[in-house]
């Protein structure tokens, strides 16, 4: 498996020590960009956790050169860029970043542009969803582990 052809992106998610909100990250290996989704949280703080994700965009680069078997020297490692998703939802309930991010992050996968149902107002239909689709994944007719 070669990272950037057979594996072009990579979904992910982090949460931020200083904002307490998940942050989601779609990594394009192909255009060396991360974007980034984060639904809440007072702007100082998600300074400080976006600063961590661009410390994520200069490791990749040596991570995927010694997957690679090359040697580098750290100058010539050039980062991802780093940019904010456009159109993120925002939450006043932070109990829901987490499933924010989870949904924004499915409806990237799956090219889906339009988000206007990821707010608090369908929070509890979503949050209800998610455990439906973990519970028939996970559990048979007769409520067993599969």
């Amino acid at each position: 498996m070669k990272w950037g052809e057979d594996v072009e992106v990579i979904y992910s998610a982090k949460y931020g020590k200083k904002s307490r909100h998940w942050i989601g990250m779609e990594i394009n290996l192909k255009t060396r960009k991360i974007t980034y989704f984060h639904c809440g949280g007072p702007a100082k703080d998600i300074a400080f956790d976006i600063a961590k994700i661009q410390e994520l965009a200069e490791l990749i680069p040596a991570l995927l050169l010694e997957a690679q078997s090359k040697e580098f020297k750290r100058e010539n490692v050039i980062p991802f860029k780093v940019e904010k998703a456009e159109s993120v939802c925002k939450t006043k309930i932070p109990s829901n970043c987490g499933l924010f991010v989870i949904k924004m992050l499915e409806c990237t996968s799956l090219g889906v542009k339009n988000m206007a149902y990821i707010d608090d107002d369908y929070a509890l239909d979503l949050r209800s969803k998610l455990t439906c689709e973990i519970f028939d994944q996970f559990m048979d007719k007769d409520f067993k582990e599969k």
